[in-house]
């Protein structure tokens, strides 16, 4: 990497001693949303925006993060750029406790995860448009704002060749930050997988991404082709920017809380944040800075909800046992967590696999090209590929039928607001999506050597868990239940889903061998479903919601605007804000969230409008004695503003 690119790279990663005392914004979290919103804010100079992000900047191990291929290899899950988040022990899965990889880097997740580039069906992203009362989360306008991310570079031809590759430029967009294309090199197996759904019974899908989710395809990622590396939001959206003085990134600052003015609010849409609260460690003193205009969370599924509940945004019965100050009540944080549940059938591998080729460690190997290899042969399936049209039907209608009793007996939470948003949440998960969407998505792995594995991942799981916290202190873990397998469909869908994936598999022919897990000693439904239960499934590290955008009455915490509810001027923009899950892989779809947050504050907050006066030269961290001064400069600012 030459000394002009490492320069390029950290001119906004700013050391502690050289913040303001006050921003107009401040971001906290500097993952995939919030390094999105960090770029887009800080392109009017007049805007000084601040990000700070718990995780290391990254730089460290910034050849794991950029080798594509090192999400499989020298993965860093699992290392301290990892917040290595772990669910309570599963009810329903004989007490297992599930592990919650979420990057804590700079990036965030996107700097970690596996790159698939899978966008919601159109269907269901106009539910959540019609659910959120405003188009601005329908097909037509996310589409534009996942586009706006990303520049497309069709496959080489080779690679084009091999993989069977169907693609259309217009699905994809052209003047992003971010790079989507393909691997530089394609393994033949991966080639014989739309052929070998096809002749399962499951049709190609020629043109992914455009608003059609079902049949079997193979996806782009998001690949800068330049160089063959990973193009995630920190090398997308900040690295490549010019200098910006009014923009600074500290990592290594952890987000303890929010701050709120202890003033009469009700001439106001509600509590005014005057500042964010934060720490590098456990045992560093605690630092506020002030804000002038809005604050905004982009923690993710976990971290978002949690800054709220610190903050003393959240339900009572949660927040008064540990004798936190509930600043106002909002019983829907934490609540709704859902995940993707997902388990893999593996047989010997007769052709040749990438894992096969990475052992050998020779040049071909070791090359930009080959690192670039990563998985991306997907297919997804309705439910009466699962089963048939007639049982199909009956499912949909005896799930359906089910809502009141499940609302009854699942919803882990004593609201009446949660109940009736879990209701509306049901209803739509049952009468829309389970007999006309995507409901399993099948994945082909060849990267482990000598195996090749295919998964199978619930899409649209009817169980609902939540999150919360039992001590005082913001750096001990979240307690995160998603209440797996809680509704019985869930199993249901996921047993067939894993029964047809060893049909496929069975179908590849000469190109695998024998199977070996779970081996064919599994065979009935109740075989099956104990496997799974016990052994074979675990995430697929797609958490949503914590932070849903409902109404208030039906335990929402954020509106159509991404505004908290009861808070004039905090919005949570990342993956927790999703009602529902979607069949797809998150990444696109928050990239579009990110993309229609940043306009959605831009206008709120026009170039001349009144904000705070905030020092254009460094000035010195505010500890908590010395922050009173800028706190009430900062609420008589937001008053000026009402």
């Amino acid at each position: 990497m030459s000394p002009r690119f490492e320069y390029l790279r950290a001119r906004s990663i700013v050391p502690a001693s050289e913040l303001r005392d006050m921003y107009d914004f401040v971001i906290a979290g500097g993952g995939l949303a919030g390094l999105v919103l960090a770029s887009r804010l800080s392109e009017d100079s007049d805007r000084s925006v601040l990000v700070l992000e718990a995780g290391a900047s990254g730089d460290e191990v910034a050849n794991q993060i950029n080798t594509p291929a090192g999400a499989y290899y020298t993965s860093i899950v699992g290392t301290d750029y990892d917040w290595k988040h772990e669910t309570v022990p599963q009810t329903n899965m004989g007490g297992k406790v599930i592990g919650w990889p979420r990057g804590k880097v700079l990036g965030g997740s996107s700097a970690m995860n596996a790159m698939y580039l899978v966008r919601p069906d159109s269907s269901e992203l106009d539910a959540w448009g019609a659910l959120a009362g405003d188009d601005t989360w329908s097909w037509d306008k996310m589409f534009e704002a996942m586009k706006k991310s990303e520049t497309f570079t069709p496959p080489l031809e080779a690679v084009r060749e091999t993989g069977n590759i169907q693609w259309d430029a217009e699905a994809y967009g052209s003047e992003g930050p971010m790079h989507v294309s393909y691997p530089g090199v394609m393994i033949q197996l991966v080639g014989n997988w739309t052929s070998t759904l096809a002749t399962a019974g499951i049709p190609t899908l020629p043109n992914p991404n455009a608003g059609v989710t079902m049949g079997g395809f193979i996806t782009p990622s998001s690949i800068n082709p330049t160089n063959w590396t990973r193009s995630y939001s920190r090398s997308a959206y900040i690295d490549p920017l010019p200098p910006r003085s009014n923009l600074h990134i500290l990592p290594s600052a952890t987000v303890t809380r929010v701050v709120f003015a202890d003033t009469n609010t009700e001439n106001t849409d509600g509590l005014v944040a005057t500042g964010v609260e934060y720490a590098e460690n456990p045992e560093a003193p605690r630092r506020i800075v002030g804000v002038g205009r809005e604050v905004i969370l982009a923690g993710g599924a976990v971290g978002s909800p949690k800054i709220l509940l610190h903050s003393g945004v959240g339900p009572k019965d949660v927040l008064e046992p540990l004798g936190l100050n509930v600043r106002f009540e909002l019983p829907g944080v934490g609540q709704h967590l859902q995940d993707h549940l997902t388990a893999g059938v593996t047989w010997e591998a007769r052709a040749e696999t990438a894992g096969n080729i990475q052992q050998t460690q020779s040049d071909f190997a070791r090359s930009p090209e080959f690192l670039s290899f990563i998985n991306d042969a997907v297919a997804f399936v309705n439910l009466t590929t699962l089963f048939n049209v007639e049982a199909a039907g009956v499912v949909q209608s005896q799930v359906a039928s089910a809502l009141e009793e499940s609302a009854k007996t699942l919803v882990p939470s004593q609201y009446a607001e949660v109940v009736e948003g879990y209701k509306t949440i049901y209803d739509i998960n049952a009468n829309k999506f389970l007999a006309n969407s995507a409901q399993v998505e099948m994945l082909l792995s060849v990267i482990s050597p000598g195996v090749v594995s295919i998964q199978a991942a619930l899409q649209h799981p009817f169980s609902r868990g939540r999150l919360w916290i039992n001590t005082t202190n913001p750096f001990d873990p979240a307690l995160i239940d998603p209440n797996y397998l809680s509704h019985p469909i869930d199993m249901t869908i996921l047993r067939q889903g894993v029964k047809l994936v060893r049909r496929v598999g069975e179908t590849f022919g000469d190109l695998i061998g024998a199977e070996t897990w779970p081996g064919p000693g599994v065979q009935t439904d109740e075989q099956w479903e104990n496997w799974l239960r016990y052994e074979g499934a675990g995430t697929q590290y797609h958490p949503t919601a914590g932070c849903t955008m409902l109404p208030l009455e039906k335990g929402g915490v954020v509106d159509a605007k991404l505004k908290v509810h009861g808070l004039s001027n905090v919005r949570v923009a990342d993956s927790s804000v999703y009602p529902f899950e979607f069949a797809a892989h998150l990444g696109s779809a928050t990239f579009g969230v990110a993309e229609q947050a940043a306009e959605m504050i831009k206008a709120a907050h026009p170039p001349g409008s009144t904000a705070a006066n905030v020092s254009k030269s460094s000035g010195s961290i505010l500890s908590l004695p010395g922050v009173v001064f800028s706190l009430a400069v900062a609420v008589f600012v937001q008053l000026l503003a009402l």
